[in-house]
């Protein structure tokens, strides 16, 4: 009997935990979230896995699966994820794999068309984004012309003519996206490709990558265009007078061949706001502004970085308003942004120079492990190169008014004194941070101005 009476106790002591347990299960702070913040981590959770792969789009572009891990967490989340459309409306089309290879012929399965039908009902009729990748399936039974697609990413486009006609998309009309991507994931040597007219009559931002195209002329709607990946000729007069809207032309993340085109002919350009391009062109803009080229509306200027082993020469920008007198002399009444990208890619003495240059300067952003660069020139401290301190001044730069930090990853601690000294100087500087997670709380409640931050180049 006392054998039996400790079973039954301990039974319902273990029932008693386990009513415990499931009521603190129900009970977990995540369960008390309204619906509308889960819908937006959800959201965020896709648009972080799908950004990583236009970080690096060597490869090509998969499935996204963090919509569907979501919705088979549970029945709860099941029902919120259908009732959340931004979470389906990236939508890769079906693609073509091998299944097995004989003799005679090869034989090919289809991949993802389920997913695809199933994204596209559930995200009802916002706008979409649709990626084509090389391998694509028949699409014919799709009717991309009743589609809302805001943005169309082509990728790998791989064919021997350079006339579009000729690759096996042309049977399947697509809609003028808003945003198009086009590009490879490997370079191609000479891979020049002319976008149709029809493709972009209603696109107002290209993003190309490992591809030079040739866009049309009087493509008026375009007022943004970035160039990423291998380029083969930085054409900018080209680009400049096929697309007279444009307002932001961002070539920073470029890799030049063979760079400044054959010929060239004078051309003024009244909607060219913002200018991003990478060091290794800044003496083919020098021969392109001394050959005629005018740009009375550019205020934004923004250097980069990149070096890619066999394609460029790496090195730093030794900036001079003698070695650079046409940039020197139309830039220096225009330019008020500053931008500097990348690790190292001007010394202190060469941007000391280009904000003395450029007197209306009132805003630099510098991206990445470019800040100490810039808080050297800014504060005239901290150990030089040899050679850089000849041009020491003890003044700041009056017209500087706004500092902002970009993608930032230690913690703030070494570049507190400069800081301090440019936040609390006679003319102090206002300090902005963006996507900079590591920076500790006091430096950012200290420094940190509140306001809007500045705005960052497109992908």
């Amino acid at each position: 009997m006392s054998h039996s009476i400790g079973v039954f106790s301990t039974s319902m002591n273990e029932g008693q935990k386990n009513v415990v347990a499931s009521s603190e299960g129900s009970l977990h702070p995540i369960r008390r979230l309204p619906t509308e913040i889960l819908q937006q981590i959800f959201e965020e959770c896709v648009d972080a896995e799908a950004a990583r792969w236009f970080l690096d789009p060597t490869r090509p572009p998969m499935l996204l699966k963090s919509a569907t891990r979501i919705a088979g967490t549970c029945r709860s989340w099941r029902t919120i994820a259908q009732q959340t459309p931004r979470m389906w409306n990236r939508l890769r089309a079906p693609i073509l794999v091998e299944r097995y290879r004989s003799r005679k012929e090869v034989n090919y399965k289809t991949i993802g068309r389920e997913v695809f039908c199933n994204s596209l009902r559930l995200c009802g009729s916002i706008p979409l984004e649709v990626t084509i990748p090389s391998m694509v399936s028949n699409l014919e039974e799709f009717n991309f012309m009743s589609l809302k697609i805001d943005r169309l990413n082509l990728y790998d486009i791989r064919f021997d003519s350079y006339d579009w006609s000729t690759h096996p998309w042309r049977r399947i009309s697509f809609p003028s996206p808003r945003h198009l991507w086009a590009g490879n994931g490997n370079y191609h040597f000479l891979c020049t490709r002319m976008l149709p007219s029809s493709l972009i009559s209603r696109t107002t931002t290209i993003t190309v990558h490992n591809i030079t195209v040739t866009i049309p002329e009087g493509s008026n709607r375009i007022t943004q265009l970035v160039l990423c990946g291998v380029q083969d000729t930085f054409k900018l007069t080209s680009l400049l007078e096929s697309l007279p809207c444009l307002t932001e032309l961002d070539a920073g993340r470029a890799v030049v061949c063979n760079h400044r085109e054959q010929d060239h002919r004078a051309l003024t350009h009244q909607k060219l706001k913002h200018l991003r391009i990478p060091i290794s062109c800044m003496h083919d803009l020098e021969e392109y502004l001394a050959g005629g080229l005018q740009l009375p509306s550019l205020n934004c200027f923004g250097l980069a970085n990149q070096s890619v082993s066999g394609h460029m020469r790496s090195g730093r920008l030794h900036y001079t308003p003698s070695t650079f007198p046409s940039v020197s002399a139309q830039f220096s009444t225009t330019v008020t942004h500053l931008e500097v990208h990348g690790e190292h890619a001007v010394t202190t003495s060469s941007t000391t120079s280009l904000m003395e240059t450029f007197y209306k300067i009132d805003t630099i952003s510098t991206y990445g492990s470019a800040v100490r660069v810039i808080l050297r020139a800014l504060c005239r401290t901290g150990e030089m190169p040899e050679g850089e301190k000849a041009s020491e001044k003890e003044s700041l730069p009056s017209s500087i008014q706004a500092l902002h930090i970009h993608d930032y990853l230690g913690d703030g601690v070494d570049l507190y004194p400069a800081l301090h000294q440019i936040y609390n100087g006679t003319e102090p500087i206002k300090i902005f941070f963006e996507n900079c997670p590591n920076i500790l709380p006091t430096t950012r409640r200290e420094f940190t101005h509140m306001g809007t931050a500045a705005s960052r180049p497109s992908h």
